[in-house]
Parts: C-alpha cells; sequence; structure tokens
C-alpha cells in the first residue's frame, strides 16, 4: 500500500432532536465526515472513513488535498482538533 494518508478532524457535539449527536468533520474534504452519539465510536471510524475518500481519489485519479493547518482549526475554536491516519485495510 502507497504511504497512508493523514489529515486533521474537527469533533464536536451537536444538539438533535434525537439526542446530542457527534460529528467529525475533515475541513476541505468535501461529503468526508463521521458521526454517531458515541465520542469514541466517531473517533473508531475516522480512519476507515479517510481511507475511503482516499481510496476514491486514487481511483479517479485524483490528488489528495493538503491539509489544512492545525493550528489555524484550533485557533477557530470550532471543536477538538485530531491529526488521523488513513485506515491500513487489506
Amino acid at each position: 500500500m502507497a504511504e497512508r494518508y493523514v489529515y486533521p478532524l474537527v469533533l464536536y457535539k451537536e444538539k438533535s432532536p434525537c439526542g446530542d449527536i457527534w460529528i467529525g468533520n475533515f475541513p476541505g474534504l468535501n461529503g468526508c465526515w463521521a458521526e454517531d452519539k458515541s465520542r469514541e465510536k466517531v473517533l473508531a471510524s475516522a480512519p476507515y472513513v479517510l481511507h475511503e475518500y482516499a481510496s476514491a481519489c486514487r481511483e479517479l485519479g485524483w490528488p489528495l488535498p493538503g491539509a489544512p493547518s492545525l493550528d489555524e482549526l484550533e485557533e477557530a475554536g470550532v471543536g477538538e482538533v485530531f491529526v488521523i491516519k488513513e485506515a491500513e485495510v487489506s
């Protein structure tokens, strides 16, 4: 497998009519996010979500987008920032 893709994830909680929900968003990767009622499940699934996104880009011959600045994401205060490494899937 090629080098695994690494990208920041912004994790935050939103209120919904069905209760609180955790959302992990990869800013700048359109349509790339994870959500669940459990914070831990979002963090556990994020590497696989990133893998699916990166795999689709590779298959289509699209370049993988560069990551936004961690400092800027943290300064924006929109949620917790984590660095996620693409899952290795065989």
